[in-house]
């Protein structure tokens, strides 16, 4: 049965503060990432672990380290494990950034329980970390919104709710394909599993979408209209969500944050801030300290302060809650990875708060990843790489299917190569 929305609002006006749980190995204090056992600044790097698709966490199990930096192998990786965390460690890092995925975490609704069995998934990569000093940095991923619009995100539930009337139409404006498929008169693929969980990867069209190109997925009308009704009329429930995973990870001591949105769309910025303040709330319902991450439009780093808040929702930022960071990424925008610090460390001081590039390419060497890790690195910034390696279905197909249109395995899969996917570096290190 679901929970009436009137229930949260009436929890989060009414329940106290929550409590700290297990004692939190990395807090924000007075601004700063900080080491609560020696109360010492600390600086957070690591790489990002973020599986697209079932089971939507890797395994802890395994003897090796996940290796699938060769383009022309044909498997994934399916484990993260204590070779992996000691291959990190060895590397110089000490936290990940791991991927937990709303449509893998609430599958059955709005207002219900988590899948018990992704939350067995997150408590042993959680206990693991703890085991070998590494720290956790809870992501909520979503590229190009959710499994109806053949991204990642949110969950086909949600946008039933959203765009009822839209589910399994064709994507709006998107032309048809060179080989005349799936334009907006291609009715009959758009329909193929149409309100199935698996959408996003099983409907062909969505399969041709998803390859270099699949940026334009993250502005179809669905797209957005989805996002609108999240930042809108779907707060209360995508808020829930957000306090539940607070609830599942507040006893883990690994666990040091919780950033709300991977590169969350263009949408009215006040909209999105109302939002974040909403799923904080709901965050200290379960937890007082667990750093909770805010980010603009494509987690973006711009000198835009405080443009477009309203003075309540400043407020909040710089002295409601002293447990907040600022998340961004780099990609190319603005034009150096040192302007893109820039703007985000002066924010974070502006608002009081720590920051963390939560993305950037592992690749490139010394002219793009290790430029940008070094940037990070002299300003005290800390940072994640993306990726560590290759959790997906291959796209390298064993039977000789073209790249991206390899059939789903048989039995248990791993993953979806979906939204830009690419091979993953589990060995990103600059000297």
């Amino acid at each position: 049965m679901f929970l009436p929305r009137l229930s949260l609002t009436l929890l989060l006006l009414f329940a106290p503060l929550g409590k700290a749980g297990s004692p939190r190995n990395v807090i924000i204090k007075d601004g700063k990432w900080t080491n609560s056992t020696t109360g010492g600044v600390i600086r957070l790097d690591g790489a990002n672990v973020v599986m697209k698709g079932d089971p939507w966490i890797p395994a802890v199990e395994g003897s090796t380290v996940c290796d699938t930096t060769d383009v022309d192998q044909q498997t994934s990786c399916q484990t993260f494990n204590e070779f992996d965390i000691k291959n990190l460690k060895g590397l110089g890092y000490n936290m990940i950034r791991l991927g937990v995925v709303w449509a893998g975490a609430q599958p059955d609704g709005p207002f219900t329980e988590l899948s018990s069995t992704l939350l067995e998934r997150l408590d042993a990569v959680l206990d693991l970390a703890e085991e070998y000093d590494l720290q956790v940095l809870i992501d909520l991923h979503q590229d190009a919104v959710g499994t109806a619009v053949c991204g990642e995100g949110v969950p086909m539930w949600f946008s039933q709710l959203a765009i009822p009337n839209q589910i399994g139409k064709p994507l709006w404006p998107l032309p048809k394909l060179d080989d005349g498929t799936c334009g907006r008169n291609d009715t009959e693929t758009w329909a193929e599993y149409a309100g199935d969980n698996d959408y996003n990867i099983k409907n062909l069209c969505c399969r041709k979408l998803n390859g270099e190109n699949w940026g334009q997925l993250t502005s179809t009308s669905q797209a957005q209209e989805t996002m609108l009704y999240l930042f809108t009329k779907g707060r209360d429930v995508f808020a829930d969500f957000v306090g539940k995973i607070a609830q599942a990870v507040n006893d883990k001591p690994a666990a040091f944050g919780i950033e709300l949105m991977n590169e969350p769309p263009a949408i009215e910025r006040n909209l999105m801030y109302k939002t974040w303040q909403s799923a904080a709330k709901a965050v200290r319902v379960f937890s007082s300290d667990i750093a909770v991450g805010v980010a603009d439009t494509a987690n973006g780093a711009l000198p835009i302060g405080d443009l477009d808040l309203r003075e309540e929702t400043v407020e909040w930022l710089t002295d409601g809650d002293q447990y907040l960071f600022y998340a961004f990424h780099w990609y190319g925008t603005p034009k150096t990875p040192d302007q893109a610090i820039d703007n985000a460390v002066s924010l974070g001081e502006k608002w009081g708060m720590p920051v963390h590039l939560t993305e950037f390419g592992g690749y490139g060497g010394d002219s793009y990843g290790c430029a940008t890790q070094r940037a990070a690195k002299a300003a005290g910034v800390g940072s994640s790489y993306w990726h560590y390696s290759d959790y997906c279905w291959p796209k390298h197909c064993p039977d000789g299917s073209p790249d991206g249109y390899c059939p789903l395995p048989d039995g248990d899969r791993w993953g979806a190569c979906i939204t830009g996917w690419g091979s993953g570096n589990h060995s990103f290190a600059c000297p």
